[in-house]
């Protein structure tokens, strides 16, 4: 009887536990092998995705009709200012190019008409 150690509640709680985590791994691991757990989720991603698209239409309708802007108006506009930025950005660089070299050659090209002022 010197050999018994007391019983610790908390290896015992740890024990249980492990042999839980280990006996709900199993029974899942084994259910989510099969065709039917494979095929109940495929209907239910099909069911997911069908949702969603109604619900995006409804909510196309309602904002149709409070006269406000859906996500895809939204998305549109925003492209058309992006598309807008490109273009404005690749006038400017040519316009700075035209007018850097306008002002080269107008510097060299000019003659002078003023004379230095005569020394006395």
């Amino acid at each position: 009887m010197a050999d018994d150690k007391p019983l610790d509640p908390s290896v015992q709680f740890q024990e249980f536990v492990s042999n839980w985590e280990r006996s709900i791994d199993q029974f899942f691991n084994q259910m989510m092998g099969t065709e039917q757990f494979s095929q109940s989720m495929n209907e239910m991603q099909k069911f997911q995705l069908e949702f969603q698209k109604t619900f995006k239409d409804a909510m196309a309708a309602q904002l149709l009709a409070m006269n406000m802007p859906s996500r895809s108006d939204v998305m549109q506009i925003a492209e058309d200012i992006r598309q807008l930025d490109l273009r404005m950005a690749r006038i400017e660089d040519k316009l700075s190019a035209t007018i850097g070299s306008n002002e080269h050659d107008v510097r060299q090209s000019t003659p002078r008409t003023k004379r230095p002022p005569a020394e006395d």
